[in-house]
C-alpha cells in the first residue's frame, strides 16, 4: 500500500469556518468565483490545523505531539513526535541547521458548492469595552455567515510516514530509512483517520456551533499514489453526477485494493440512487462511523511495505 486517498462532503449550519481578511468592522467570509460567482472555502492551512488539533484532543497520555514555539517552528523529531512526522515541518535543528520536512499528509481547501450570495447573511455581534469604573464602550462587528455544502479531500503518502528519504550517494539513488516499525507507523496513519470523524476546532465556534464531519466519505486504499479520487464528487443543484461518480470510481479501482463508503441520509437528493451506483461498483455503503471504523481496522490488517 502507497497511498490512502479520502474524499468527503460536509453540510454545515449558519457558519464562518475560515474567516478572510475583511475590514475593522467586518468578518468576511473567505471565497473564490467560479464563471462569476462567489462561492465560500476553508484554506488547506486551516484544514491542517482542524486536523492537527483533532489529532492532538485523542492522544494517548505516552503520545507526544509538539506545539510551536512562538517563531513557528516545531521539534522536528520525526521519531518522537506525530505531528512533525505526519505534517512536515521546516525549521532549525541545532548542529543541523535548517531542516525540511514534506507533509506525508496532505490537505485540500474544503471548497463551498453553493452559490455564497444565495446561502449567507450578514450578522452582527457587540464588543464591550470597559473604560473606567462604570464606563463602557461598545463596538458592532459585522460577520458574513452561511450555510453550504463542502467538499474536502486528503492524501497520506503511506510510504513516508515514519521515516525520511535517504541518498545513496554510490547508486544515486533514494530510498526511505525508518525510525519506526510497521505497527507504530500505522497506528499514526490511524490517527489521521479517526481525526477526521471527530474534527472540530475550527474558528468562531464560540457563536456559531456547527459541525463539519463527512456526510459522505469515500476512502481508497491505494498501491499507487495519485490524487485521482478527489474528482468523484460532482453536485448540481443538490444532486451527485453519477456518470462521474462511476467514471473515476473505475479508474481508481484498477489500482485499489479496497474503497469504503459512508453516507448520511439527506446529504443529497439522489441518495437512494447513489447507494445503488457503489453497490453496482461492488461498494457496500455503510454509515459514517461505520466507514471510518471499517477504513481503521483494514489498514490495521495490511503490511505496508516501502
Amino acid at each position: 500500500m502507497k497511498c490512502i486517498n479520502i474524499v468527503w462532503l460536509s453540510q454545515t449550519d449558519l457558519t464562518n469556518l475560515n474567516a478572510g481578511e475583511g475590514e475593522a468592522n467586518l468578518i468576511d467570509i473567505k471565497k473564490y468565483k467560479k464563471e462569476g460567482i462567489e462561492y465560500p472555502y476553508v484554506s488547506g492551512q486551516a484544514m491542517r490545523y482542524y486536523l492537527k488539533e483533532a489529532i492532538r484532543r485523542n492522544l494517548n497520555s505516552d503520545e507526544y505531539m509538539c506545539v510551536p514555539n512562538d517563531r513557528g517552528e516545531t521539534c522536528g523529531s520525526i521519531e518522537d513526535c506525530i505531528g512533525c512526522d505526519l505534517f512536515g515541518f521546516m525549521t532549525t535543528i541545532k548542529g543541523k541547521g535548517a531542516v525540511t520536512r514534506v507533509s506525508p499528509v496532505k490537505v485540500s481547501p474544503a471548497v463551498g458548492l453553493l452559490p455564497f450570495e444565495d446561502n449567507a447573511v450578514l450578522d452582527f455581534l457587540t464588543r464591550r469595552h470597559r473604560l473606567s469604573e462604570g464606563e463602557m464602550s461598545g463596538d458592532i462587528v459585522n460577520v458574513e455567515i452561511g450555510v453550504n455544502l463542502y467538499k474536502c479531500g486528503m492524501a497520506i503518502d503511506v510510504v513516508r510516514v515514519g521515516g525520511e528519504e535517504v541518498v545513496d550517494d554510490k547508486t544515486r539513488t533514494v530510498k526511505i530509512e525508518y525510525y519506526l516499525d510497521d505497527e507504530k507507523r500505522k497506528e499514526r496513519i490511524c490517527k489521521v483517520l479517526e481525526a477526521i470523524r471527530y474534527i472540530s476546532d475550527y474558528s468562531k465556534q464560540a457563536r456559531l456551533l456547527t459541525d463539519f464531519t463527512p456526510d459522505l466519505i469515500l476512502i481508497a486504499f491505494q498501491d499507487l499514489y495519485s490524487h485521482r479520487l478527489q474528482k468523484v464528487f460532482c453536485v448540481n443543484d443538490g444532486v451527485l453526477d453519477l456518470e462521474r461518480l462511476s467514471a473515476v470510481i473505475n479508474d481508481v479501482k484498477e489500482y485499489s485494493s479496497k474503497i469504503i463508503a459512508g453516507i448520511l441520509p439527506g446529504i443529497v437528493k439522489n441518495e437512494k440512487e447513489v447507494v445503488e451506483k457503489f453497490k453496482e461498483l461492488g461498494i457496500e455503503v455503510k454509515n459514517i462511523n461505520e466507514a471510518i471504523t471499517e477504513a481503521v481496522q483494514f489498514l490495521k490488517e495490511q503490511s505496508l511495505g516501502n
